[in-house]
């Protein structure tokens, strides 16, 4: 399969935190051939499987939430528009004009994010942010028949609408993180089976975006001899921070922490290194604001190492990605399977 469709079918897939098992047959469907088995588990993570045929073949956990932000019906006003919250951080300056998706009862509906026009908002009001719980979504119904549809609780997300730009850039909603989550159905792709060193325990895992609960479920399941957890991170963009943010196009982001383990970090900038793929390094210090601060410390402990995906304009419906970055992520990862230095 093209790089391109991995990425755009598996960020398409509906997986709203709460409701990352909405869409599981589809993602089975996916993801499924390329592994030898396929577990889920009772809070919503998906674990897939592919085994290296070698005896007593250490297991290599790699993660990816498959969570993506949303926001929640909290409320339907006497017009029939709905009033929403935000899960887990939904930026506001792009929900006014943004093509939703209203997962009711027995139907998806379309719906449009709607706030007071500028021309007739006060002097005072036309500087001030719109927040989430001040805009309003308009489905086009009048209230007697929104309420036939839509409850308190249901789920809202981004369309599913993905494009080209110039430059090998690619943009749609849930890149954050199902990007990663591509690459590492990429690396499955084309690695050498025969050359496979570990067992590979690939969880798409859920509830990352409102607080990483879920990874620490499946690491106890595994019980890991190493891991590596995959997300994304800010891709430097007009204004942002110099030394902070990541080069788009720069190739996959190894990070550097006192959470992280030392020796797992060295041996994947070798292998990049050895491998001639592209790569940038961060300093995250002590926290990494990703699964792999939980991941690290389940159990007796896991060597964890982090590598990301710069990506542009975070938890909106244009997350913005480079096809380079993706598919360098994918190459590091295959190489990784493929190195019995890895995991020691």
């Amino acid at each position: 399969m093209e790089l391109k469709d991995i990425v755009f079918q598996i960020c398409s897939l509906m997986a709203i935190n709460g409701y990352e098992y909405s869409e599981s047959e589809k993602l089975i469907e996916l993801v499924g051939p390329l592994f030898d088995e396929c577990q889920k588990d009772n809070v919503g993570n998906h674990i897939f499987i592919k085994k290296c045929g070698k005896p007593n073949a250490k297991k290599l956990f790699i993660d990816t939430h498959f969570d993506e932000v949303g926001l929640m019906v909290k409320g339907i006003t006497k017009e029939g528009f709905l009033r929403v919250c935000s899960i887990g951080g939904v930026d506001a300056r792009l929900l006014p004009g943004a093509e939703l998706c209203v997962y009711g009862k027995t139907k998806v509906l379309a719906g449009i994010g709607v706030e007071k026009p500028s021309c007739i908002k006060s002097d005072d009001d036309k500087p001030k942010l719109t927040s989430v719980s001040d805009t309003l979504i308009d489905v086009g119904l009048p209230k007697d028949e929104v309420d036939k549809e839509i409850e308190i609780g249901t789920p809202v997300g981004f369309k599913p609408v993905y494009g080209e730009l110039q430059n090998g850039y690619w943009y749609g909603k849930g890149m954050d993180d199902k990007v990663c989550a591509a690459a590492v159905v990429r690396a499955v792709e084309i690695l050498d089976k025969d050359k496979m060193e570990y067992d590979l325990y690939f969880s798409m895992s859920c509830r990352e975006e409102v607080g990483h609960r879920a990874v620490s479920a499946a690491t106890y399941r595994i019980e890991p001899d190493a891991a590596i957890a995959l997300d994304v991170t800010f891709g430097m963009a007009p204004d942002g921070k110099k030394g902070v943010d990541m080069k788009m196009g720069g190739g996959p982001v190894l990070s550097q922490s006192l959470i992280l383990n030392q020796d797992l970090y060295e041996s994947i900038k070798c292998i990049a290194d050895d491998k001639v793929i592209d790569y940038q390094v961060s300093l995250e210090g002590v926290h990494t604001g990703t699964h792999a601060d939980d991941i690290a410390f389940v159990g007796r402990g896991v060597p964890t190492a982090l590598i990301s995906i710069p990506v542009y304009f975070m938890h909106t419906a244009i997350e913005t990605v480079m096809d380079v970055d993706i598919e360098n992520t994918a190459k590091l990862i295959a190489a990784i399977l493929e190195n019995k230095e890895v995991v020691k």
